[in-house]
């Protein structure tokens, strides 16, 4: 959740304004997240029936069954985009790709995107 607030106020030659965003959130922890026991996650895109999710490679190659088939059980359509990880696959690039399989997948404005892994894939798709 994000909350702005601003002031202006007038000097001598127009108006000053300053402004902050408090953005606050929490992370929760799960063991075995991807565990179809678990519906906590499934719950989270139950309503929009679908799921773009972004990690890396590797994350993929380790769990990506596992992330598939936890979706299939709960019926809900899955894409996921892969990406390298690491500094010098930091670019614009990388940034674009990842938006362009949000635009592929018509994601709307407040619809939840899965960001599983760390280091460049938080970086760029958080």
């Amino acid at each position: 959740m994000s909350e702005m607030s601003a002031t202006v106020e007038p000097n001598e030659q127009g108006f000053a304004v300053c402004g902050y965003e408090k953005i606050e959130y929490d992370f929760e922890f799960l063991d075995g997240v991807f565990h179809t026991a678990n519906a906590q996650l499934a719950s989270c895109y139950t309503p929009w029936k679908r799921c773009l999710a972004v990690m890396d490679f590797n994350i993929y190659n380790l769990y990506g069954e596992e992330i598939e088939h936890y979706f299939n059980h709960y019926g809900i359509d899955l894409k996921v985009h892969t990406t390298m990880i690491g500094e010098k696959a930091k670019s614009m690039d990388t940034m674009l790709s990842i938006v362009d399989s949000m635009n592929e997948f018509g994601v709307y404005r407040k619809e939840p995107v899965l960001v599983v892994g760390g280091g460049l894939v938080t970086d760029v798709a958080g």
